[in-house]
């Protein structure tokens, strides 16, 4: 009894004396016994349902002599002898109890159902394929994933990280598809990561990364199931964690990125259009404003001349360098971006109408940009909303920031230099021994 009560108030303390801990004593067999539990975490249909029902027979004396780990009927029972174990339990939504007299205490599952309906993803939406995205929790995403693939070779493998409480993380392959040295790898990755926080998929993409500092991205994260399950096919590895609806998808190339679940179902002639598109759309909002910034600073000559004195006409009446010009209206559209991706949809249309209409309109008119420019921006903003996900618009904003910097310094050249390092790196970049520009370049060396 002494044991037992010692144990008890070393949980409470471990728990900071929280009120939401809940201890129930009952009795088995002639002997106390104390169920541990965290009301907030736990189900109590759950707990009567594998607990206190069958308790309740046995007193009865239809099951005479029944053991403490008999008396469970949940279907996952784990034997636990320390305290901080316990805790560990009792913090994934589990019930704990243990006997006066015994040393081993049993942690049984009864955690409660918060899991919202299955839906598609808001930020991935697709005119064509299906309609079902990822939740939070990772026994659905797997049966989701399991059902989709369903192949003898569908491989899951889990991992327990952090250091107060822990978190679990799925590792997932189609066997003798997936490179089983790029399965280790990332097993041995993610098996590093330590923190004190809550795992997420955002905390672990920094851990994935191979370069920490490019500019590219190189782990796709994605919400829906069918594109998960369309990498897996094709030997990419699955990262999912336990309360996240964002899977990790490695290893990954640009083409990843600029991939859609409409291309894979509309046929290659569909898919060539939608990535030529894509591709435009990348382009522009890449290079579109440097070239403005470019040809209006140092090469007027590549102009026609009727053109080239219309854009100087328009430019009279601006105080600064289009540089200036271009900076500050790149920004403002951002910020315009940015706003109407936070507010509820009805009043994202409002905000961006008003910013995009109302905001240029008045900036043209108190001389602050050109109307050429707002062309340009607007080009370059559509553009840079034609890519499909939302990695790789982040990075097309960072490659325009620097393009704009170079065209400002040495025009073309400028362009030119800024390019040619971008390719480099490109070219360069081997997210898990995998070429980043594949398949331009193979793996062979």
């Amino acid at each position: 009894m002494v044991r037992l009560q010692k144990q008890l108030e070393q949980i409470r303390e471990a728990l900071f004396h929280t009120e939401d801990l809940t201890i129930r004593s009952f009795e088995v067999e002639g002997q106390m016994a104390k169920l541990v539990y965290l009301e907030t975490l736990c189900d109590e249909e759950k707990l009567q349902i594998s607990l206190f029902k069958q308790w309740f027979r046995a007193k009865s004396n239809q099951y005479p002599d029944l053991e403490l780990d008999q008396l469970l009927t949940a279907v996952d029972i784990k034997e636990v002898t320390a305290v901080d174990e316990a805790v560990k339990e009792l913090l994934k939504g589990k019930g704990v109890i243990g006997l006066d007299s015994g040393a081993v205490w049993f942690a049984f599952n009864a955690g409660m159902d918060t899991i919202r309906s299955i839906q598609e993803p808001v930020n991935e939406l697709s005119i064509v394929g299906e309609r079902a995205g990822f939740v939070e929790s990772m026994t659905t995403n797997l049966h989701l994933l399991r059902s989709r693939v369903s192949t003898g070779e569908f491989r899951v493998r889990y991992c327990s990280l952090g250091r107060q409480s822990t978190h679990r993380v799925a590792v997932v392959w189609i066997e003798g598809i997936a490179d089983k040295e790029i399965v280790e790898e990332t097993y041995q990755r993610i098996s590093r990561f330590t923190t004190n926080r809550e795992v997420h998929p955002g905390r672990l993409q920094r851990q994935l990364m191979e370069s920490k500092y490019s500019i590219f991205p190189q782990i796709f994260g994605t919400e829906r199931i069918d594109a998960t399950a369309g990498l897996l096919m094709q030997g990419r590895i699955a990262v999912i964690c336990d309360q996240s609806s964002t899977c990790l998808i490695v290893p990954a190339s640009l083409y990843t990125f600029m991939q859609s679940v409409d291309a894979y179902l509309l046929g290659k002639g569909i898919a060539l259009l939608l990535h030529s598109l894509r591709a435009i759309g990348m382009f522009l909002s890449l290079y579109a404003c440097a070239l403005y910034i470019a040809i209006v600073t140092f090469h007027h000559e590549v102009l026609p001349a009727k053109m080239s004195i219309s854009i100087k006409s328009s430019l009279e009446n601006v105080p600064y360098p289009p540089f200036i010009e271009a900076i500050l209206m790149i920004v403002i559209f951002q910020l315009i971006a940015e706003a109407t991706i936070r507010l509820p949809s009805q009043l994202a249309q409002m905000t961006g109408v008003a910013g995009g209409i109302i905001i240029s309109e008045s900036l043209v008119k108190i001389g602050f940009v050109s109307n050429v420019y707002i062309v340009i921006i607007a080009l370059s903003m559509i553009g840079n909303f034609m890519i499909p996900t939302f990695q790789m618009r982040i990075f097309a904003f960072a490659g325009q920031m620097l393009l704009v910097f170079g065209s400002a310094i040495l025009g073309f050249y400028g362009i030119a230099f800024v390019t040619i390092a971008l390719l480099i790196h490109f070219f360069t970049l081997e997210p898990f021994g995998v070429p980043y520009c594949m398949p331009i370049r193979s793996r062979a060396k």
